[in-house]
């Protein structure tokens, strides 16, 4: 019996009336989560012992939901597909950046979990997944051990570095986490958080709750704690600083000058000094024995999200809405420098230990930029993806991800170091497909402009431009001798002698935008799906049209072909479908997405399907042989665009509209 047969089992005792009320709650529910705040009600929701009620109103909800299909349950599989991304590559929706105390890492909270890099060499050590929505803060322990981060979905969790292994879960009291701190002896743990207006003490020893500080009539923000431990200082709506003693839990001194929400705080280095940066356009800079306002920083011309001391304290950098980084001289209160670092928001800004760099990072244009203390300069900046991820491939020899997006960019990423080794920079509009020749040594691209570009892997100069196409080129692929390209626009297909890059012949017969093509193993056949709802077969070699599969509602976005060239299988908005290509019969229909699925690969050994949808945010796996859905992966919070499984069949990446690319591990055997 699956889940949701047991929890209609359990729901049938109860009352109707019950039922009717609850599920009235729910309907209101699913219409408020079209706003986005479907996560923090349900929070809400089961602090007030109301989710057992809920839980009998989604089983009787008229709403289909996803869970009803038992997606979690999987069959006897050959591998063991793990719940957790362990990776993610590039830089996307960046919340708050921490260099680690003995600066080895820096971390990066995102929308998704906390990517961990290479402080020096900025290689990926290792992602931390597991929250169930954004990352809103992070705190590295004072021996850069361990970190805790806090997300909206009401939980701080405690991971360790650099292994990413998660070692605590604890449930807080509010429905999202706005703030994490460790003290400096590393036995406390403070967090805030929305709707709450308190700030929680944690026991590092038994992780248990040791204090609750109440004083703050709005939500808490910020909290930091002095050097010394004695003191914690939190900021908040209401527009007041609090200085709290630790050991008694009471307020010392509340600290009022602000005129609007109170977003950073932070301690100087030697702890006589609070920075706070504002809604009110300002920083302040606060004596902390007095408890008087001595400097006010005017400058940025929007909220200061973000403030930080450098290490000897004679300097504070600062990161606003207005998109610019400014430093500050702490002692005359003067503005040292100021750049326009980001083209939107600038989010979090961070020291290196050693303070001659200072970072700062922006969740709106997806990078994090290294900036010369001294002058301002940029000295590099790790990037992701600005905007959707159209298409993703792996290269034959395992080696190389190639991306695609919104952005106009493609990306080569080292596999191996989970790092970016290019962008591809060239073309006018979005780019919608890429392919790797089989060799490895060639990738091409296909833009909205029309324009086909070949690129060498090696070194990732442009080789070839092709202006074949009148209107967007939806779709490029190698023959596998390489010998062909095959390119997609509005009701036309292209293939092309890769000697010269010369047009050998053209495929018409389909309408609309022909969305996707597919060579067969042999590379005598071609699979191509159309926005018509047709998928089509055709002769390589006459280019005459074999087969016209009809079976599609709705359009088709995506199709691959099986490796062992016996099945296609189609995506399009209304389902996906799977098919024979010897009778061109359809087999099943795989029906468990919400709606709008955009991609669907075959596993490297043919047994295993995977597809990602639009609606419901989700990937999933099915059964090539029997047509049933093995197991569904959530992560992404977000449309997802695009997947790809590698040559050896042991990762699966998988890319979504707000730029951000998850990889997901393939286990061969049962689970550990």
């Amino acid at each position: 019996m699956c889940l949701m047969d047991r929890l209609r089992a359990e729901a049938s005792s109860y009352k109707q009336t019950w039922v009717n009320i609850c599920t009235c709650f729910v309907n209101g529910l699913f219409y408020l989560a079209m706003f986005k705040i479907r996560k923090t009600l349900n929070i809400y929701i089961a602090r007030q012992k109301l989710i057992h009620y809920i839980i009998v109103a989604i089983v009787f909800s008229p709403y289909s939901f996803t869970s009803e299909k038992c997606l979690a349950e999987t069959t006897n599989l050959p591998w063991h597909i793990n719940d957790k991304a362990i990776q993610k590559l590039g830089v996307s929706w960046v919340s708050k950046i921490a260099f680690s105390p003995d600066d080895k890492y820096i971390a990066v909270a995102t929308k998704v979990g906390t990517h961990i890099i290479d402080a020096r060499t900025h290689d990926s050590i290792c992602f931390l997944f597991g929250h169930k929505d954004a990352v809103q803060s992070i705190a590295f322990s004072p021996d850069s051990k361990q970190l805790a981060s806090g997300s909206l979905d009401g939980t701080v969790r405690i991971w360790g570095i650099p292994s990413g292994n998660e070692l605590k879960t604890l449930i807080t009291n509010y429905p999202t986490v706005t703030s994490v701190a460790f003290s400096p002896d590393a036995k406390l743990l403070a967090s805030s958080g929305t709707y709450d207006n308190n700030i929680t003490l944690w026991d590092t020893n038994t992780w248990q709750e040791t204090k609750s500080l109440s004083g703050h009539s709005k939500n808490v923000n910020t909290v930091t704690f002095s050097p010394d431990g004695k003191f914690l200082a939190s900021g908040s709506s209401d527009n007041n600083i609090k200085l709290w003693n630790v050991a008694k839990g009471k307020v010392v001194k509340t600290l009022k000058g602000h005129d609007y929400i109170i977003y950073e705080i932070k301690f100087s280095p030697d702890g006589r000094f609070l920075a706070s940066g504002s809604g009110d356009n300002t920083i302040r800079i606060w004596h902390v024995g007095g408890g008087e306002e001595i400097k006010r920083l005017v400058g940025h011309t929007w909220n200061v999200n973000s403030v930080d001391f450098s290490h000897d304290g004679k300097f504070l950098g600062s990161g606003s809405s207005d998109g610019t980084t400014k430093l500050w001289n702490v002692a005359t209160g003067e503005m040292v420098w100021s750049i326009k670092s980001h083209s939107r928001g600038v989010k979090s800004v961070a020291f290196t230990e050693n303070s001659k760099i200072l970072a700062s990072a922006s969740p709106f244009d997806h990078n994090i930029k290294f900036l010369d203390a001294t002058t301002g300069k940029e000295l590099r900046i790790l990037a992701g993806h600005g905007r959707d991820i159209n298409v993703m491939t792996f290269s034959p020899d395992g080696k190389y991800l190639a991306s695609a997006a919104w952005d106009r960019s493609v990306k080569v990423w080292d596999v191996a170091k989970f790092k970016e080794k290019w962008t591809l920079k060239g073309h006018k509009e979005e780019v919608n497909s890429v392919a790797f020749s089989h060799d490895s040594k060639l990738l091409a691209s296909g833009a909205h402009e029309g324009a086909i570009k070949i690129w060498d892997v090696s070194t990732g100069k442009e080789i070839k431009t092709i202006n074949g196409h009148s209107d967007s080129v939806y779709s490029v692929a190698f023959s596998h001798d390489s010998k062909i390209l095959a390119s997609s626009s509005w009701e036309i297909i292209k293939l092309w002698d890769t000697t010269t890059w010369e047009e050998i012949i053209a495929l018409t017969g389909q309408k609309e935008e022909i969305s996707s093509v597919e060579f067969n193993l042999d590379s005598t056949l071609l699979i191509s799906g159309a926005y018509d709802r047709s998928v089509m077969i055709w002769d390589v070699a006459t280019g005459q049209m074999l087969k016209e599969l009809i079976g599609h509602g709705m359009r088709v976005n995506a199709l691959d072909v099986s490796p062992n060239s016996r099945f296609i299988v189609s995506a399009g908005r209304d389902t996906v479908l799977v098919w024979d290509i010897a009778s061109g019969k359809k087999l099943w229909d795989l029906n468990g997405h919400n709606w709008g699925i955009t991609s669907s690969v075959f596993h490297p050994d043919n047994r295993l399907i995977a597809t990602c949808s639009w609606g419901d945010e989700l990937v999933m796996f099915w059964d090539v042989q029997t047509g049933k859905l093995l197991k569904s992966l959530p992560g992404h919070w977000d449309a997802l665009r695009s997947l790809a499984f590698s040559p050896d069949g042991k990762l699966l990446v998988s890319g979504a509209n707000n730029g951000i690319i998850l990889v997901w591990r393939i286990d061969y055997g049962p689970p550990d």
